[in-house]
């Protein structure tokens, strides 16, 4: 798809993930709509973009999530980023924490798909990109709600893009590995996992572009190593389990539960 000329929306635009993705949206000539709970941030990126528009709305809303809808009526390319930790046991999940991980990572990119496809039907135009994650294509221990969701996006993405066929509309997922310099790990001080040296935000971004301009059904934002990994947890699944429990492995998972509990 064309993205010259297009508007496109970028959720969980405050974060930095989100800029470099709007940034990358931007370059290529793309009219930019931010959104996200954090209206001083998304100014700021919007003084950056020749004031694109800003749209602040908490995705745990349903009323602010149809009201986003209702303000996207036009939009032609639509990046599902914002998500929430949704790090260890499931025991230690509230049922109350369970539904807002798999409202903002899932049911909120479903929602916002179904009620934005028919217009892009009509106009016979449109694109979805979800950000995913490894963690959607690879378990590990104390990530149980967190790749739910992002194995779900994975399953929705690829099951949507049949349907779309022919349409003029497509959608695409977008899997990246640990991200060094934005998200959750550059938010909450968490090192990298072990051995990982991670990519940026914008090589993340260009994967985005790469899956919007090329109609590409799934694009991974990882190193030769992790996607193999990620190929290898389909064929080997009991040798990925095992390596995920790496002692090394599950401490580091711990130290971002315990940042990150206090927002869950």
């Amino acid at each position: 798809m064309e993205i010259d000329g297009a508007e496109a929306v970028v959720t969980g635009a405050s974060g930095g993930l989100g800029g470099a993705i709007a940034r990358a949206l931007h370059a290529r000539g793309a009219r930019v709509i931010l959104t996200a709970r954090r209206e001083e941030s998304l100014q700021k990126l919007s003084t950056e973009l020749n004031g694109a528009d800003v749209v602040v709305c908490d995705l745990t809303d349903r009323e602010q999530v149809l009201g986003l809808v209702t303000r996207l009526a036009h939009t032609d390319i639509v990046v599902f980023n914002a998500a929430t930790p949704g790090a260890g046991r499931l025991d230690d999940f509230t049922p109350e924490q369970l539904d807002r991980a798999l409202a903002v990572n899932l049911r909120v990119p479903m929602l916002m798909t179904q009620q934005l496809l028919p217009a892009m039907l009509q106009r016979r135009r449109g694109h979805f990109v979800y950000i995913s994650s490894m963690a959607g294509k690879v378990p590990s221990v104390r990530q149980s709600v967190y790749s739910a969701a992002k194995f779900g996006l994975r399953g929705f993405c690829g099951a949507l893009r049949g349907d779309l066929y022919g349409s003029g509309v497509s959608a695409s997922a977008v899997f990246p590995e640990a991200i060094n310099d934005a998200g959750m790990l550059a938010d909450f001080g968490i090192p990298l996992p072990p051995g990982m040296k991670g990519v940026s935000s914008d090589t993340v971004a260009r994967a985005v572009i790469d899956a919007i301009e090329k109609d590409r059904g799934e694009v991974d934002a990882a190193r030769l190593s992790i996607r193999l990994a990620g190929k290898l947890g389909g064929l080997a699944p009991g040798l990925v389990d095992r390596m995920t429990r790496r002692p090394a492995h599950i401490a580091w998972i711990e130290l971002g539960v315990e940042r990150t509990r206090h927002i869950r």
